[in-house]
C-alpha cells in the first residue's frame, strides 16, 4: 500500500504528468507504471492513483478512461 507526504494546489488528480489535462498521455504512463516499464516519482504515484485507495493499477486507469470519456 502506498502512502503520499507531498502537497498539491493546482495540479487535477489523474494528470500524472502535470500538462494541466487529463488525457491518454496519463493513462498511457500509468499502464507502463503498472507494467513496470515506467518509474513514478512520490508526486506521479499520488497523482495516479485516482480512486485513492493506496494501490495503483487497473481501477485508476479504468477511472481516468472514464473522466477522459466524459463519464
Amino acid at each position: 500500500e502506498l502512502s503520499y507526504n507531498i502537497t498539491t494546489n493546482d495540479t487535477l488528480l489523474g494528470d500524472v504528468n502535470q500538462d494541466g489535462l487529463v488525457n491518454v498521455l496519463d493513462v498511457v504512463s500509468i499502464v507502463g507504471y503498472i507494467l513496470g516499464s515506467q518509474e513514478f516519482n512520490e508526486t506521479e504515484l499520488y497523482l495516479s492513483d485516482y480512486n485513492e485507495d493506496g494501490s495503483v493499477n487497473v481501477l485508476d486507469v479504468v477511472a481516468i478512461v472514464g473522466i477522459i470519456l466524459g463519464n
